[in-house]
């Protein structure tokens, strides 16, 4: 009975993100015209998010990671490094601003403007690397045995819990710039270190031979969950990079097309 009223308020609350999203977006777009101010990809994105969220926080997979670390594990792989990114690629916070009373949603977009400001210029690389680390101590020290413990057996931490991964690997994302044009380049290097803590923490999961969480008791399961960790988590982040090198490469030849054509008039 637990486990469905848990179901019941998980469903309550995404229904509720996307009404309150679709009210944003309508008035949005009843301001300033169809696919502007927040593009109809966004939506999409916002979308697959919401989506890969309820795959993460509902049955079968939700039931499953009860008895298994390996299921436990992707859940939180899903929340931190598909579900964060996605709702980012969505830009769920301007959106959902919109939903707010004029008066308030011109005071509160006065604001996000003012932090959109502070990620400019040489504060960029702070905002990234703070966000970095940020998510690395989150996924730490959730994964530590005491912490996970607790978070096992009481509910409102189990949900802080889920709530700070997506929260603090959605931070990382959003101060990299995914889905924006700038600096794409310098990116890709923070995204790959941003592996580095995931990948360790999965590796040391499954090369130890010490059970970590007596609640799993198989080691087999939990040297699989460290791979999910070590192999899957790292792979996203690999193709993250991948993407925002190509995307920085394309968005230079565009700049530079004077170059491109001189070249070949050249040869």
């Amino acid at each position: 009975m637990p486990s469905a009223v848990a179901d019941v308020d998980t469903i309550a609350l995404l229904v509720g993100l996307c009404l309150i999203y679709a009210r944003g977006l309508t008035r949005a777009w009843e301001r300033a015209g169809r696919g502007r101010l927040v593009s109809t990809p966004q939506v999409l994105w916002f979308g697959v998010g919401v989506v890969a969220l309820a795959v993460a926080l509902l049955p079968p997979l939700d039931t499953d990671a009860a008895s298994s670390l390996t299921d436990h594990m992707i859940q939180h792989v899903l929340l931190m490094v598909v579900v964060a990114p996605a709702l980012v690629m969505g830009a769920p916070l301007p959106t959902l601003l919109w939903a707010l009373p004029d008066r308030w949603r011109r005071r509160a977009i006065g604001r996000w403007r003012a932090v959109l400001r502070t990620r400019s210029g040489p504060a960029w690389a702070v905002w990234a690397g703070a966000t970095l680390v940020v998510q690395a101590g989150v996924m730490w020290a959730w994964h530590a045995p005491l912490l996970y413990r607790a978070a096992l057996h009481h509910a409102p931490l189990h949900l802080l819990e889920h709530a700070t991964f997506v929260v603090s690997a959605g931070l990382f994302w959003w101060a990299i710039g995914l889905g924006r044009g700038q600096r794409r380049g310098a990116a890709v290097p923070i995204v790959f270190v941003a592996a580095l803590p995931g990948t360790a923490l999965g590796a040391a999961m499954t090369l130890t031979t010490r059970i970590w969480y007596p609640e799993y008791p198989d080691l087999a399961d939990q040297q699989m969950a460290g791979v999910v960790m070590w192999a899957f988590g790292g792979l996203v982040y690999v193709l993250a990079a991948a993407a925002l090198f190509g995307a920085w490469l394309a968005a230079a030849d565009r700049a530079t097309p004077a170059r491109s054509v001189t070249a070949g008039v050249a040869s």
